[in-house]
């Protein structure tokens, strides 16, 4: 005899749903944000900077040159606006095992928060100056391939730079990848010395040459295709896991790239669509899935180069740009020198950050349902002012390894 008593074992509920692990933010612990008092209405902020001039020699007796003086003007525009939602029926909300609107609004705040995050890291593009495979006696323009052997030669380098740009070296930041962190732990345990035991019962070894090392996981990254000769029809390209293919015929499918009469415009084809990714014209097809359409509009922008023959694609929010490519030209590849991840240091303030309206909520009725809308949105500017292009050091490490 079989004994069945299946329809007695009930089926469990855990108490709470599964965890969602948030990226860490740290742009409100590097930037300057004094001027959010000043900004509660307008969206425009103006701050000139001073021209300046080298002294003269002055002979007794004789007139001295009278300098003509011109201020330029920079501005900072609010002018960064995201925004995000979701709808819930009071029957689902009532039914479930779980609070969806606190669950979902959660997620929501944290998301539109990263984003900030993301615009604000992107300003390495702003750095007066850049520490790269050059800087340290390596070839100018390629990465740095980061170890414990050449950490403090690239930190002290950085430090180097600020001194030549005459910046007071208090209130020092820096915020790093989980590569670069990675290497400054193995740097300090190398050490094994009474101040390593100290390092790492304070958990400050965080801290480096004067620097306080923030860890990120939305650095901006690039990468940079040698793209010399035109494609074969069915060639492809896969840029953040999205393929786009190369096609005689354009066709339908998302992605698709027509290839145009010769190797520039084919690259150009590749490089609007990457910018303009909702749109479909007779020479791309526009890519259909939600995220990844979001993710190429608020994150991913493409540069064409007729005359070195590359696309250089970077990507907000990431720390590396994944790549790959199914070419038939044996030359034409992914540049593994020139695949970057920028970590930023700088003095406290560099980048000026306003957020006008930071994450919250918003619960709506809409017609005709009987649940509620939960909207979020978030409004704020970001700008390197010259002052600060200056305090901010763009450090280049080779991410293709990552």
């Amino acid at each position: 005899m079989t004994n069945n008593f299946s329809a007695d074992i009930p089926a469990i509920w855990a108490k709470e749903q599964q965890a969602v692990f948030y990226k860490q933010n740290v742009a409100i612990q590097v930037c300057d944000t004094s001027f959010k008092s000043q900004m509660t209405f307008w969206d425009t902020l103006n701050r000139p900077y001073r021209s300046t001039d080298e002294v003269d020699q002055y002979v007794r007796g004789t007139d001295i040159v009278i300098d003509d003086k011109t201020d330029t003007n920079e501005q900072l525009i609010v002018n960064q606006q995201y925004a995000n939602g979701f709808y819930v029926d009071e029957f689902d909300e009532m039914q479930s095992a779980y609070d969806l609107a606190v669950s979902y609004g959660k997620d929501n705040w944290e998301y539109l928060s990263n984003q900030v995050d993301a615009v604000v890291l992107w300003e390495y593009a702003s750095a007066w100056s850049t520490v790269d495979d050059g800087t340290i006696w390596g070839t100018g323009g390629n990465g740095i391939t980061l170890t414990a052997s050449n950490l403090l030669k690239t930190v002290s380098a950085v430090k180097k730079k600020l001194r030549k740009n005459n910046i007071p070296l208090w209130e020092l930041k820096a915020v790093v990848s989980p590569e670069f962190e990675e290497i400054l732990i193995q740097y300090w345990a190398e050490k094994a010395t009474p101040l390593w035991d100290d390092i790492t019962k304070q958990g400050s070894f965080y801290r480096l040459f004067d620097f306080e090392f923030y860890c990120s996981n939305q650095l901006s990254a690039s990468a940079t295709l040698a793209l010399g000769t035109n494609p074969t029809n069915g060639d492809t390209v896969t840029i953040a896991w999205q393929t786009f293919t190369f096609v005689s015929s354009i066709g339908t499918t998302a992605g698709n790239v027509l290839i145009g009469w010769d190797v520039d415009a084919t690259r150009a084809n590749l490089a609007t669509l990457i910018n303009a990714p909702s749109t479909t014209t007779a020479n791309w097809v526009a890519l259909n899935d939600k995220n990844t359409l979001r993710k190429f509009k608020n994150n991913v922008t493409a540069t064409n180069d007729d005359t070195a023959n590359t696309l250089l694609v970077v990507q907000k929010w990431i720390g590396k740009v994944e790549v790959a490519e199914s070419l038939t030209a044996w030359a034409d590849v992914w540049t593994t020198t020139k695949q970057k991840q920028y970590n930023l240091f700088m003095k406290k303030g560099a980048i000026a950050l306003v957020v006008q309206k930071t994450p919250t909520i918003k619960v709506t009725q809409p017609a005709k349902k009987f649940g509620q809308n939960f909207l979020n949105a978030v409004l704020f500017g970001v700008k390197t002012f010259n002052d600060g292009a200056k305090k901010l050091i763009s450090v280049e490490l080779n991410s293709s390894t990552y």
